[in-house]
């Protein structure tokens, strides 16, 4: 479990990535271990610095099912405590405001109430397809998918999606309290049998979905591939997503439209992502560091990587803070275990 012998950490916000994972992962395990934390130099290497709305609604969110106390709290603030008291299951609803990404702000709430006694239910609004994070379909279909091999019982309903900049996206979510934590061990993946285009678009044309989905497909022959659009939602936008099972494991990639990025690139970018990690036999690149603190949480594992990222590396670090690990890594394997004192 998330060791709570300490009452209070410092976290440094700028270190690794600098971003915003820092800031959720921390948060996240603080309410886990009912300690308190005051994070400095938040978001230090972006531009601009401190928290923005979705980062403000994330600490919120966390403070309302852990009846946190709070100081700096608000847009632009580069320096947060936060002293969790009780963690609660419930029905919650959260809005970003804007296009920040749900499935952000998911990562951040998750891990907390999967330790919750009671299941919980929740409303999530904002962005559901936006550059910089995991789409909608990506979230539901690889992410939440792994972590059901871990025992997880998390189920996400796309109500509405919601595109850059005026968001207004929902989702659903059912959470289980996660009662019996199965380690993955040593995971393999194979070459996916199938695979699955989303491709979906709002405020423009159809053919904008049916051109995205045309250039994935111009790159994906010789695979059994069913696509799926859709072309409702809030807002302009576009993005499409490919997943598949890769034997023990889901893999998946995705790419978001945007001004003077053509439709066809948009699908074209994204298979060539897809065919790249077939072709290495490993985890997508996107996976490795979301898994990382229900590693933590539930056993050792060795994962199939194609490289070290910095969102990879940062978790590691940031999650070791909380939960003693130690990791190894080769050419294209890293493999995380728990011990008895933090790495260093």
């Amino acid at each position: 479990m998330v060791r709570s012998g300490r009452r209070h950490m410092l976290i440094d916000g700028s270190f690794g990535e600098g971003g915003g994972q820092v800031l959720r992962t921390s948060l996240a395990l603080a309410s886990v271990a009912g300690l308190g934390i005051d994070v400095t130099n938040i978001r230090a290497r972006r531009d601009p610095p401190g928290l923005r709305p979705q980062h403000l609604c994330a600490v919120t969110s966390l403070a309302a099912i852990t009846d946190a106390a709070l100081e700096g709290a608000r847009v632009g603030s580069t320096r947060l405590s936060f002293h969790p008291s009780a963690l609660r299951a419930g029905q919650y609803r959260f809005d970003v405001g804007t296009a920040g990404s749900v499935t952000l702000l998911l990562q951040a709430l998750l891990v907390p109430l999967l330790m919750a006694n009671e299941p919980s239910e929740l409303v999530l609004v904002g962005g559901t397809d936006v550059r910089w994070s995991p789409t909608v379909d990506y979230m539901s279909n690889v992410t939440l998918r792994a972590l059901s091999r871990l025992g997880i019982d998390a189920d996400m309903t796309l109500v509405k999606r919601g595109y850059y900049p005026r968001g207004g996206g929902e989702v659903r979510l059912c959470i289980s309290p996660w009662e019996r934590a199965r380690p993955l061990g040593h995971v393999r993946v194979r070459e996916p049998d199938s695979l699955t285009v989303v491709s979906s678009c709002a405020g423009l044309p159809d053919h904008v979905a049916q051109r995205q989905a045309k250039g994935a497909l111009m790159l994906l022959e010789g695979y059994d591939v069913d696509v799926v659009y859709d072309t409702s939602g809030h807002g302009v936008g576009s993005a499409l997503s490919i997943y598949g099972d890769a034997g023990e494991m889901p893999i998946g990639t995705s790419a978001v439209g945007a001004r003077g990025y053509s439709a066809e690139e948009v699908g074209a970018d994204a298979a060539r992502e897809m065919l790249q990690t077939i072709e290495k036999k490993t985890l997508d690149s996107h996976l490795p560091d979301q898994l990382v603190p229900y590693i933590g949480l539930s056993g050792d594992a060795t994962l199939p990587i194609p490289a070290l990222t910095g969102h990879l590396e940062t978790n590691l670090a940031m999650t070791s803070r909380f939960i003693p690990l130690c990791w190894d890594k080769d050419e294209r394997k890293i493999s995380i275990k728990r011990k008895e004192r933090a790495h260093r």
